[in-house]
């Protein structure tokens, strides 16, 4: 017999939970990937709502449904895949940015009063700046593949540049340039102060698990030179590159990555609305950040840029800065 009721809670309906999400979309952004490992982020630029995000490769979540007989073991062979994809590389990977990272050395560049959009750097095969060791620009390694693959070199050094073609171009020395000449003047801290104002080295707020990253001054002369292209030790996630893109294209606005729309019940009125949230700007001058994105539209409009040859043929405008980083990190 029930001797006495210590609380009581009546049951409730369920709510739903409506995410910014657009479905055909994720799908078409996840299917892009093909199984390949790698991760994707696209958010509204005005608003901050991320409209797709997606890791790959993915799993199948009916392998966690406790009626499933082969659970079991088709949770410990995700457990043993080598590419992790239980891991959200979109807002858990923790990498180095690349040459991405050059759009922040610019801005910081130019906010110094050191450069402007004249300044120029001839760009070359070789760095010779530092002095225990030459550099090499990735125009040199091109040019050492072809050779050994046809005997000849078309891929030449860029040559005079100024600091907005220096991004089209993504030259390594001219970056290289501006990390080591900071750091010699005793302002090697600026570019990191940059980054943590681009929102780098701390977590976004969004809504689900995801890592801070690093940012860190440069303690050497040949750091000054890895930090300004984006090497080690400056780490970033998916999604923080994908805010601050975002607020590039807004007019320098950071918001808060937005995942949920609303939880309502069905039939009723939402009981939780969620709205844009602004949490910074970007510490550049109107003047300032024209120049970088009209640098970011000639990497792929200019036949010279280094994402020209991806998005020929593209009849929607377009701006962006490709990247590729040396790691030791899997996934």
């Amino acid at each position: 017999a029930i001797v006495a009721i210590l609380a009581r809670t009546d049951p409730q309906p369920a709510q739903s939970i409506y995410l910014t999400i657009d479905r055909e979309f994720q799908r078409q952004v996840q299917e892009a990937f093909d199984g390949l490992p790698g991760a994707a982020v696209v958010i509204e630029l005005h608003t901050g709502r991320v409209l797709a995000i997606a890791s790959s490769p993915g799993f199948d979540p009916n392998i966690f449904e406790p009626a499933n007989r082969n659970a079991a073991t088709l949770y410990e062979l995700l457990q043993q895949n080598p590419y992790r994809p239980l891991f959200n590389r979109a807002t858990m990977g923790q990498y180095p940015l690349g040459s991405v990272f050059k759009i922040i050395t610019m801005a910081t560049a130019l906010e110094s009063g050191l450069y402007t959009a004249d300044s120029t750097y001839d760009c070359q095969y070789e760095f010779k700046e530092l002095f225990d060791r030459t550099l090499y620009d990735w125009t040199w390694g091109h040019c050492q593949n072809e050779l050994r693959t046809t005997g000849e070199c078309k891929t030449r050094p860029s040559g005079m540049l100024t600091l907005p073609e220096g991004l089209m171009r993504s030259c390594n020395p001219w970056f290289w340039h501006i990390g080591l000449n900071l750091y010699r003047q005793g302002k090697g801290n600026l570019i990191a102060e940059m980054a943590q104002a681009f929102g780098l080295g701390k977590k976004t707020g969004i809504e689900i698990e995801e890592a801070a990253g690093k940012v860190v001054a440069p303690d050497s002369e040949l750091a000054a030179t890895n930090i300004a292209i984006g090497q080690d030790p400056i780490l970033v996630t998916p999604l923080q590159v994908a805010v601050f893109a975002a607020a590039l294209g807004n007019g320098g606005t950071l918001y808060r990555p937005q995942l949920i729309e609303k939880i309502q019940p069905i039939g009723s009125a939402p009981t939780k609305t969620f709205s844009s949230e602004a949490t910074g700007h970007l510490p550049l001058s109107p003047e300032n950040l024209k120049i970088i994105t009209d640098a970011m539209r000639e990497v792929v409009a200019n036949p010279r840029g280094t994402a020209n040859h991806r998005f020929r043929g593209f009849n929607i405008p377009a701006a962006g800065k490709t990247g590729t980083a040396e790691s030791g990190i899997a996934g």
